[in-house]
């Protein structure tokens, strides 16, 4: 069992027997697609943010001629000699194993004192970050989330047109309806808080003008695209913030913390530009704040299972209007049946083509909408985990999947902060009813999802490259990896990374939803090393190659 006390092993298999005979993994996971063993590394180099260590790497060509070391992060869980199981990255972090090594943790009081520890940072409130920041720094535009709010309180995109900060997102103003839907608790809540209230998940959705089809016509789909931990749809972000700073004696990263003076939340301008760029390609898009954070309501933030539920729960609500308050371009504000029907370009939440995305730990929520849509519906948050079939949206046709987690538990980084989190995401659901990262149920019914495409930094702490590949291989229809020389946070990254990672987004998405049998102009590659090769000469600014190597 990987990152696992040996004298634990016996009664962590003991604890998984019992708990797969509750609720095993629902069918059966098809073979990985046969590649090879990745080229061995051949040389080591140091990267700045997040990371800020030397990891190893492949030599590859240089513009300018010479050789330059490109790292990345290798994955710490191996399959042991003589594994006989039919896939180790599913069969080895179920559910059932996952809660079976945190019971096992239990029983050691040295095991559970430490990974308890690391597990109370991220039960809610989420102590890793500030998750109510939209009107510190201008107070326009600052709700209660957990009131009644008038729609037209919250900012608009027009919002963002004004100096400094120049989005190009306010464009989307005229085609812009601020959207509230309603929730129920998350386990977490019901369960241990005894919250029992429903709450409000707010947002933007902006109409498009129809996707471009090949053949002379357009076509209307919808982009349901879901933030990072932390994001917030509206929180001013100052177009020359940074994340950190490069400290003068160590030469290391230090993370800013935010709010501070100009910036609410950090990344937001990023996310703006995202949703910005598709909705020019003529899609609709719709975005709201998650469960716990930002615009929207609720005090637990972390329980991505059901915040990949959420997903089915807006989009009922557009039908129908139950639950759904929505304010229009022209300030007409709209309610319950009144409301439903007044989006998804007049189609049926069954009908208009959809492509899920998500960022961080929004691809989290966006892998569990996927499975539940495409394999089945698990309460892996509740004391007893039970199945229901898939939901069967046929219209559902692809995901993005930006600095993705969706592989599951197994494809954790080798690095010392990040060694022990398959103990504690097993205790967040079974003590805490809180499923965070996801197990490897999502990773095994990839092979059922029509299409995918994965924007991955080389040392991603959230998922390796070796992961997004295991995923990228389930995949049976169009699918793309895009690469660069950055850390999990894509905001980092050089301008010139994320425009092409923009690009080539929107170049998917319209493949999804037209039904083209392949992503145009995605770059070929046979392994990992032939991937990453696939990387631009240009890095992450605190990671660029050093003359002294540090």
């Amino acid at each position: 069992m990987p990152n696992f006390p040996a004298a634990l092993r016996g009664t962590a298999a003991a604890f998984a027997a019992l708990a797969l005979a509750a609720c095993s993994l629902p069918g059966t996971a098809p073979p990985r697609v046969a590649r090879a063993a990745p080229p061995p590394t051949d040389c080591k180099a140091w990267v700045g943010t997040d990371r800020d260590a030397e990891i190893p790497g492949y030599l590859l060509p240089k513009s300018g001629g010479g050789p330059v070391c490109v790292p990345f992060l290798q994955t710490a869980n191996q399959a042991p000699a003589g594994y006989t199981g039919s896939d180790y990255y599913v069969d080895e972090f179920t559910d059932a194993k996952l809660k079976a090594r945190w019971a096992a943790c239990k029983a050691d009081a040295a095991c559970f004192k430490r990974i308890d520890a690391q597990m109370q940072r991220w039960l809610p409130p989420n102590k890793e970050r500030a998750t109510r920041s939209t009107g510190v720094v201008d107070p326009s535009g600052k709700i209660d989330p957990d009131g009644l709010v008038d729609l037209k309180q919250i900012r608009r995109p027009a919002f963002f047109a004004k100096a400094p900060y120049n989005e190009a997102i306010a464009q989307a103003d005229a085609r812009t309806s601020i959207v509230e839907f309603t929730a129920p608790r998350d386990a977490f809540e019901r369960i241990d808080l005894n919250m029992r209230d429903l709450i409000k998940l707010r947002g933007w959705y902006i109409e498009g003008t129809g996707v471009d089809d090949g053949k002379g016509g357009k076509v209307r789909a919808l982009v349901l695209f879901a933030p990072g931990g932390g994001g917030q749809l509206t929180a001013l972000q100052h177009p020359d913030e940074k994340s950190y700073r490069i400290d003068a004696a160590t030469g290391k990263t230090v993370g800013i913390r935010f709010p501070n003076a100009t910036t609410e939340t950090m990344g937001q301008r990023w996310y703006r530009e995202n949703l910005q760029a598709l909705n020019q390609a003529g899609f609709d898009v719709l975005a709201y704040d998650r469960r716990g954070e930002g615009l929207s309501g609720g005090f637990s933030d972390t329980n991505t299972l059901e915040q990949g539920e959420d997903v089915f729960r807006v989009l009922e609500q557009l039908e129908s209007g139950n639950g759904l308050r929505l304010l229009t371009p022209a300030g007409q504000l709209l309610e319950g049946p009144a409301a439903g029907g007044r989006l998804l370009a007049g189609m049926k939440a069954s009908q208009i083509p959809i492509v899920l995305g998500g960022y961080s730990r929004g691809s989290m929520s966006t892998a569990w909408a996927m499975t539940k849509n495409f394999s089945a519906s698990c309460s892996y948050d509740m004391p007893t985990a039970t199945c229901t079939p898939a939901k069967g949206l046929k219209n559902i046709k692809g995901a993005i999947l930006l600095s993705s987690f969706a592989s599951g538990a197994g494809y954790i980084g080798v690095s010392p902060d990040l060694g022990d989190r398959n103990l504690f995401l097993g205790g967040m659901a079974a003590d805490h009813h809180i499923v965070f990262y996801p197990n490897s149920a999502t990773l095994a019914g990839m092979d059922k999802w029509p299409a995918a495409f994965f924007g991955k930094g080389l040392w991603d702490r959230a998922e390796t490259v070796e992961g997004t590949i295991a995923a990228y291989d389930r995949i049976r229809g169009p699918k793309e990896i895009v690469v660069a020389r950055g850390p999990h946070s894509i905001e980092t990254w050089p301008e010139p990374d994320l425009r092409h990672l923009r690009e080539r987004m929107v170049v998917f998405a319209r493949a999804a939803v037209t039904g083209a049998d392949s992503v145009p102009g995605a770059k070929p590659w046979a392994d990992l090393k032939q991937l990453i090769a696939t990387t631009p000469d240009s890095w992450e600014p605190s990671s660029a190659p050093r003359p002294t190597g540090r």
